[in-house]
């Protein structure tokens, strides 16, 4: 038995190229649309306060302060991927020299690009110093605080 052939016309031809045409057309502007968002760095960063976590490599505590201290800090708005500046005071307590030997952010997403001062920086007795940190937020949102450690010694 034959199969039944059933005429087609140039027109129906013309149109089944142009469906095609066009549903390819539209899977590959879905495929980037979601690629594109997926891949976005467009979001709002809100830093709700900066928490402090002191590691002391020495013997002696509490020569900086509580080895956990939270600065209250008024909702900075920042975009994603944007650098922003945290001042951080130091005062060192203890009758004697001080070291602060590094610092680091624990908060996933977050960079630390730089300080203002030289690090390992030497801190007198009973002395305040005054650090800049230069932080990269996120290429994504967030909301929350931000972790700084400090290595001390």
């Amino acid at each position: 038995m034959e199969p039944v052939r059933i005429p087609v016309t140039e027109e129906l031809h013309k149109n089944r190229r142009r469906v095609v045409i066009v549903s390819v057309v539209v899977s590959i502007i879905t495929v980037s649309v979601f690629l594109g968002l997926s891949l976005n760095t467009v979001g709002t960063v809100n830093v709700m306060g900066i928490q402090v976590h002191i590691d002391y490599a020495g013997t002696q505590q509490g020569y900086f302060g509580n080895m956990y201290q939270n600065f209250t800090w008024n909702v900075k708005t920042l975009n994603a991927g944007e650098t922003f500046h945290f001042t951080l005071p130091i005062s060192n307590s203890a009758n004697s020299t001080r070291m602060i030997e590094s610092f680091s952010i624990s908060t996933g997403g977050f960079t630390l690009l730089g300080t203002s001062a030289p690090l390992p920086a030497q801190m007198g007795a009973h002395s305040t110093q005054t650090i800049t940190l230069t932080i990269k937020t996120p290429n994504h949102g967030y909301a929350g605080s931000v972790v700084i450690n400090i290595l001390a010694s």
